[in-house]
């Protein structure tokens, strides 16, 4: 028991750093992909852009699990971090719109995919009873790259070019890929004599009264994120007047709170309390300060770090008491209702560019911020009547 705990530890550790690798990898290009983009297309363009990308990943994510059983996680993991060197490449030796566009939308199914595989790696070794704990410490590190990278992203664009960050994510997903590889190729493959049917998986949900609420909010979160990541950053750049390195600035100080609220958070649930009481308190939060960016106008670099910062207060509570609840609820053998509740990822993203291309087609962006404010503060219900894991 000893040298399984050992070997558990280790296992950890090599998907601490791993998540911390992808973290930054995906960060650094994250928030200035609308950015990229809107050089190329238009703004209702590149919402049609992030829909495609997103539904062929839910396409994707919802054949998974019998891709995964077929030839491993490993297998797949490294499948789709090949795949995203290539689309790496092409954004930095192509200039053609056509291309570059084709190359985006798998370059985001790869990443969706590469964040799934890396989750079964980590459920399959951790325990009900310290789900938090090992949680917390996993976002805490995922947050912490995502801390470093919007100041890098944004100097770097401003006194250099995209070509820069495609460069630096490239050569991340090597050692990533190599982590990979030879710390976990004799990893069991729990999955071999297993086929999975979306029908039956969205049965199980369903029936569910807590999978289905925490589907829903997942969702929510999820939504929160796309509008935020893809049209947060035009809107500062075209509608405030704000250059990327006072981005770059705003959204180092918008993430602290991923990096100091969800170990402590995710401790304190396995330890003391229930999730509902924090997944409310997070929601608030998201809801409210929604609200208020629709009706900001000042370039003011301290307001908007300031209604940012308190926005992802309540964003890092609710995704770590989300991410505890749900792994309290299912284990490594429910591949298959993990991958429906990551589901929601390219979901959202499909909802926020069409959400966002009718709001836009009748009024001003900043509406958009108000309807998502609202939709997140509908959240409020199904939060309240979760049956609490204590």
């Amino acid at each position: 028991m000893i040298i399984k705990e050992k070997v558990r530890e280790q296992k950890f550790h090599y998907l601490y750093w791993a998540i911390f690798i992808y973290a930054i990898s995906d960060a650094i290009f994250a928030y200035a992909q609308s950015t990229f983009l809107n050089q190329y297309f238009n703004l209702q363009l590149v919402g049609l852009i992030f829909f495609g990308a997103y539904f062929l990943t839910f396409i994707v994510i919802n054949r998974f699990p019998n891709l995964i059983a077929r030839y491993s996680n490993l297998k797949t993991a490294l499948a789709a971090i090949f795949l995203r060197i290539i689309c790496l490449l092409v954004f930095i030796f192509s200039s053609n719109s056509y291309l570059l566009g084709a190359a985006f939308i798998l370059f985001i199914t790869s990443l969706v995919l590469t964040f799934i595989n890396l989750d079964i790696f980590l459920e399959a070794f951790t325990k009900n009873a310290t789900t938090g704990k090992v949680r917390g410490i996993y976002f805490t590190i995922y947050n912490l790259g995502w801390l470093v990278s919007p100041f890098l992203a944004g100097e770097i664009l401003n006194y250099l070019n995209f070509q820069y960050l495609f460069l630096i994510s490239l050569i991340l997903n090597l050692p990533l890929a190599l982590i990979l590889f030879f710390k976990f190729r004799h990893a069991e493959n729990h999955y071999a004599s297993k086929t999975f049917n979306i029908s039956k998986t969205l049965a199980k949900i369903l029936t569910q009264p807590d999978l289905r609420k925490i589907f829903t909010l997942s969702f929510l979160l999820q939504f929160f994120y796309a509008v935020e990541v893809v049209y947060i950053p035009i809107y500062l750049i075209q509608n405030i007047g704000l250059n990327w390195e006072q981005i770059g600035i705003i959204f180092t100080v918008m993430l602290i709170p991923f990096v100091l609220i969800q170990y402590p958070a995710g401790y304190l649930a396995d330890k003391y309390f229930g999730e509902k009481e924090m997944l409310f308190i997070g929601l608030v939060l998201m809801g409210v300060t929604a609200i208020i960016m629709g009706f900001i106008n000042t370039p003011d670099l301290l307001v908007w770090s300031l209604v940012l910062f308190i926005s992802r207060i309540g964003a890092s509570l609710f995704e770590i008491m989300r991410e505890t609840y749900f792994f309290k609820k299912v284990d490594v053998d429910n591949i298959d209702i993990i991958n429906a509740v990551r589901s929601t990822i390219p979901l959202a993203y499909l909802v926020a560019p069409a959400l966002a291309i009718t709001i836009t087609y009748y009024s001003q962006l900043n509406y958009l911020f108000v309807a998502m404010g609202i939709i997140l503060l509908l959240g409020l219900w199904p939060t309240l009547t979760l049956r609490d894991t204590k």
